[in-house]
Order: structure tokens, then sequence, then C-alpha cells
């Protein structure tokens, strides 16, 4: 559980980075945007973003970032459904991979914190919540739970809620970013950085929190196991 919420910030610099770069004249936002709508009118652009960000989590690679690519070329909310399904769809694909994978690949995997910490918090409210917050990277999730035999449903429905959740912020986010007009922000330029920056506090502390109970597990199972002869 070394891993920090590099996503959150990643996505919070690149918002901040741009709108800097647009007060300075340096980068023009609209036309920006104005280019990436176009290049969203086309019927295959929403399928080839979800195809791609799909392989991505397939292949336990980063996507959070084509979040940001769906928020400059849809609304916020067709942004966030492309995500979702892009999120579900790798996940699914990523869950039936890892009920195949060969044995020697599975045990490497399984003697990994990530794993045995999702093998010891694998409730529905606790999957949401390592969707939502940054911090906790999904090929954990994703082949953990195949690995773990988790419930589908529950898998899925976690995965669609937490995805939905953060991908609103982040596509939020950067929709609104680019859009700007005003010689100052308002409150939709301001609000989805406020909860960026929150997500990026709740997933700090709950890796501590899921860092202290794993530690905890392990000591109560070292107690259970007494002495060795």
């Amino acid at each position: 559980m070394k891993r920090l919420p590099w996503s959150g910030f990643a996505v919070l610099l690149a918002v901040v980075t741009a709108l800097v770069l647009h007060r300075a004249g340096v980068l023009d936002l609209r036309a920006l945007a104005d280019w990436m709508e176009a290049q969203a009118a086309h019927a295959w652009a929403p399928w080839a973003l979800t195809a791609l960000m799909a392989a991505l989590y397939l292949f336990a690679l980063p996507a959070s970032t084509l979040m940001l690519v769906a928020g400059v070329m849809f609304t916020p909310l067709w942004a966030t459904w492309w995500s979702v399904l892009g999120g579900v769809v790798g996940g699914l694909l990523a869950y039936g991979l890892a009920r195949r994978m060969p044995e020697s690949w599975a045990a490497r995997y399984r003697d990994t914190a990530g794993y045995r910490l999702l093998q010891a918090q694998a409730g529905f409210t606790m999957l949401c919540a390592l969707r939502i917050f940054p911090g906790f990277p999904h090929p954990v999730l994703n082949y953990g739970a195949g690995l773990l035999n988790l419930s589908l449903i529950r898998f899925v429905a976690s995965t669609a809620i937490g995805f939905a959740i953060k991908a609103y912020v982040y596509t939020s986010a950067m929709h609104h970013a680019v859009r700007v007009e005003d010689a100052a922000l308002s409150w939709r330029q301001w609000w989805p950085l406020l909860a960026l920056a929150l997500l990026m506090l709740g997933g700090l502390g709950l890796r501590y929190w899921l860092k202290g109970a794993l530690i905890k597990s392990r000591r109560v199972a070292s107690a259970s196991a007494g002495p060795t002869a």
C-alpha cells in the first residue's frame, strides 16, 4: 500500500495548468474545446475512446487521463457514461482473465499487499470506496476480484457506481476548465476542483486506514497462531 493518489494529483495538475496557460495567453482553451467537440461529432469517436479505456484497464494500464479527454469532447454526463462503460467493460475483461490466469501468475499476484487487503476488505461499500478515491490501483480490484471469485453482481455494481462518481468529477473539472471565458473563475470551474481535492484527501485517508487495518489483521493472525514448536 505504498501507492499515493497520483491519478488525482495528475488530473488536478492538468486542469490547473490548463487554466494558468489560458490566462497567460499561451493556450487557447476555447479553440481546443471546439476542435475536440468536432472530433466527438464522429459516430466512431465515443466507441473508440471507450474501447481504448477498456483495453488499458484489461492490461492493467492507467486510463484515468482518458476521462479528461472525454470531458473535453462531451458534456460531463455523456463523458461520465462513456467512462463508466469503458471502466466496467475493462473491469469485466480483467475479471474474466484473472479467473483463467495460470496458477504460477496467480500465486505471484496473491503474494501482494493489495491482494491481501482486498481479501480482507471486499464488501460492497468498500469496493465502491476503493473505486471512487484515488490511490488504490484499478488492476488490483479487477484482477483481485476475479482471483477471489467475488460476486459478479457486486463487482459490476460497485464498479459502475465508483466510476460514475469519480468520472463525473474528473470530466466536469476538464469540461468546464476548457470552456472558461470570464476573467474570474465561476462556480462551474471551482466546484470540480474542490471535489477533486476532497477525493484526493479521502483517498489518502482511506489508504492509511486500510494500511492500519491490514497491520492489525496480521497481528491478530500472528497472535492466534501462537508460538511454533
